[in-house]
């Protein structure tokens, strides 16, 4: 919870100001009359202003919140919900999960709903677009590390044979991480294929143009049609 304190000549002035000051409605705080004042009488007496103190929710306790809510619907078991913010991202660590497999869900199908619910709920509160990303106990932290690791062994192997290679399907999250490790290298480049879900990541030597052979010669699945193909 976040407190602020405002003064002013009376307890209506400081609410209608502090609701102009940050453009909010009644419902969206609490607040509690710390000292009503006391008005000068004929301009003998000194006058004591009015001082009240807000009471806000932090976005942070809100995103905890909301996704305790969740987990106690779903009647999961749990520790605690850890809320952190960096660079403009709210990240939430779900700890202590008993049954972490079943709350990530296959390819973490179950984890990004949640997110994607809980980060809807934040956004359509704080009436603005925010980002929030969720992890449980450490999972997305260690794929992503898995995903780095392979690409450094396959960042190798590209430039030493000149022959491409196309990751899996994999959400934008991930694919980010790919693009973001290549672009650290002037000899290599990436392209996506595919679309929604099928989405894919092809890491190639700078300059060089892909035929339908070069994109999937480490992949067993049919290739897409031509149109489907399009630059990062």
């Amino acid at each position: 919870m976040k407190t602020i304190e405002r003064t002013g000549k009376s307890t209506s002035a400081v609410i209608s100001g502090f609701m102009k000051e940050f453009n909010l409605q009644l419902e969206d705080f609490k607040f509690e009359v710390v000292d009503e004042g006391k008005k000068s009488l004929f301009g003998l007496l000194t006058s004591k202003p009015t001082v009240i103190k807000f009471i806000m929710s932090d976005i942070s306790d809100s995103i905890s919140s909301y996704t305790k809510g969740i987990l106690n619907q779903m009647s999961i078991d749990f520790e605690k919900v850890r809320v952190e913010e960096k660079d403009n991202t709210f990240y939430v660590e779900i700890e202590g999960v008993k049954e972490a497999g079943f709350l990530i869900g296959k390819e973490a199908r179950i984890l990004d709903a949640i997110q994607h619910l809980v980060n809807q709920m934040i956004n359509k509160q704080e009436r603005k677009s925010m980002h929030l990303e969720m992890d449980i106990d450490g999972y997305r932290e260690r794929k992503n590390q898995q995903l780095v690791d392979k690409m450094k062994v396959v960042a190798e192997r590209v430039k030493k044979t000149g022959r491409s290679y196309t990751f899996e399907p994999m959400n934008a999250t991930r694919r980010k991480i790919i693009h973001q490790f290549v672009e650290k290298d002037t000899k290599l480049q990436t392209m996506t294929i595919g679309r929604g879900e099928s989405k894919r990541v092809i890491i190639s030597q700078a300059g060089k143009k892909l035929n339908q052979n070069d994109t999937y010669r480490n992949t067993t699945r049919r290739p897409p049609r031509p149109h489907n193909i399009k630059k990062a």
